[in-house]
């Protein structure tokens, strides 16, 4: 079966034909399925106080709606509320420190993710938060060396740091 136009030349798209009438949504219908969907997203929403707190997704979420909230209103009304420790994922150390290996060290981390307080012992074990640790691993005492540039000048650039911490992960079977 060949399509022709009106001339009697073959057709460059077969599939479209003229004759057919596509019916299109009618504007009264797109803004009531629009409507819908707004309607059915705030009756999703949760008040902000009334949100589960089960898992430290919860918490995230809760954090970061009640900010958004305060910045709307312009004024602290919902305050961010930490995880509690226990639903941390941990991880197993020893804790080492390279700048005073003798000395323990206070350990005081709180904000809307965590609040930690807790004196670490070197060369103790001890199941932290995944969050403490990585804190723990960005710590380190810069290291700045110089560099001689092509007129002749020098200048001074951050080169790395040096760890102030050994934490080292104990696996288990």
């Amino acid at each position: 079966m060949r399509h022709e136009d009106e001339m009697g030349r073959p057709r460059k798209h077969p599939e479209k034909d003229s004759n057919v009438v596509k019916e299109e949504p009618t504007m009264t219908a797109v803004m009531d399925t629009e409507i819908e969907k707004a309607v059915k997203i705030e009756q999703e929403k949760v008040e902000i106080n009334d949100m589960p707190l089960t898992s430290l997704r919860d918490y995230r979420l809760r954090n970061e709606a009640a900010a958004a909230e305060n910045k709307k209103l312009k004024l602290c009304r919902y305050k961010l509320i930490p995880c509690p420790i226990e639903l941390h994922p941990t991880q197993r150390i020893v804790f080492g420190r390279v700048d005073q290996p003798s000395n323990p060290l206070n350990v005081f981390v709180s904000n809307s993710i965590i609040h930690f307080k807790k004196t670490l012992v070197p060369g103790q074990a001890y199941d932290l938060p995944q969050c403490i640790v990585s804190y723990l691993s960005e710590k380190g005492t810069p290291v700045w060396k110089w560099r001689d540039k092509a007129d002749g000048s020098r200048e001074t650039y951050f080169s790395h740091k040096e760890p102030r911490f050994a934490l080292r992960t104990i696996y288990q079977d």
